[in-house]
């Protein structure tokens, strides 16, 4: 099968490279098929959060921060054994030498408990890395960089938090949780600049959403050079609002996907320049422009 080609994207002045993390060849995308990787490690970070450490088999190119991995839960005959869609997982974080690869899940359902219920030494059917990442030349070294994240949204901040930080970044986390159980890599990113927390109910930080950080001295005090954001869709509808036209800002976009690749068109966001047009977030995104989308 003929791989899709991706949409059109127009050039702008929050884009220093032409859609980076992918090979282009002949205006086709290459990206890896299905692959059996071992799972290393695998750690309860929170209350229902876990990190899974796969393992390629040998030294590869480090993913572009915001990428994905689409896995392949195995539920046992015991708990129903049906088939179940492959689940979209951010890469968290990738080893020096590319081979390890982390993604973090919450479990909220049958699929996702399979994985988190898989013992070290297992393997695990993956496909990708996928999808288009952040940019990380909107922001030059020795600007600011301002990471917005709420829940599961969280995890590819941190590789693209680390990456910004390499190229002399100066970075602020805005990071929301449900409570204080919740939150994981806290002190990863304090290691890597200033963090800011919401909780729902207040155990932890502010008491609210991620929104209600704006008000925050240490928010008043920073000023961006560029906004990367992934989580829920209010929540990259507020950042969107807030910074989409002040400043170049980046939206990672959370969806249920069904194939990964770009062929059923099962995950889909308005085209901002042609509504009637709908860009696939796991061929065209994950990642946008925040002036590309309607949400």
């Amino acid at each position: 099968m003929t791989e899709p080609t991706a949409s059109p994207r127009p050039g702008s002045d929050c884009s220093g490279s032409d859609r980076p993390g992918t090979a282009r060849l002949a205006g086709v995308i290459r990206r890896d098929g299905p692959q059996l990787l071992d799972l290393v490690a695998n750690t309860r970070i929170a209350g229902d959060v876990f990190s899974l450490v796969l393992r390629r088999p040998e030294t590869a190119p480090a993913p572009q921060p915001g990428t994905f991995l689409d896995l392949l839960p195995v539920i046992p005959a015991q708990s129903g054994g049906a088939p179940v869609l492959r689940r979209p997982l951010s890469i968290a974080d990738c080893s020096a030498d590319g081979r390890d690869l982390t993604v973090i899940l919450r479990v909220v359902g049958a699929g996702s408990a399979a994985l988190a219920g898989q013992p070290v030494g297992s393997q695990i059917d993956v496909l990708g890395p996928l999808g288009h990442g952040f940019d990380l030349d909107a922001v030059p070294a020795g600007g600011r960089a301002l990471l917005v994240g709420g829940g599961v949204g969280v995890p590819p901040l941190y590789l693209l938090a680390r990456r910004l930080v390499e190229r002399g970044v100066q970075v602020q986390m805005r990071l929301g949780f449900r409570d204080a159980g919740d939150l994981f890599l806290i002190e990863e990113f304090a290691r890597l600049g200033e963090v800011l927390i919401s909780t729902d109910d207040g155990s932890a930080g502010a008491r609210g959403t991620v929104a209600d950080l704006a008000g925050d001295p240490r928010a008043l005090a920073f000023t961006p050079d560029g906004v990367f954001a992934c989580g829920p869709l209010p929540m990259l509808r507020h950042v969107q609002a807030a910074f989409g036209t002040v400043v170049c800002t980046q939206l990672s976009l959370e969806e249920r996907m069904a194939c990964g690749v770009g062929a059923c068109y099962a995950c889909v966001v308005t085209d901002a320049a042609d509504r009637d047009h709908q860009h696939r977030i796991c061929w065209d995104g994950p990642v946008f422009r925040a002036e590309e989308v309607v949400l």
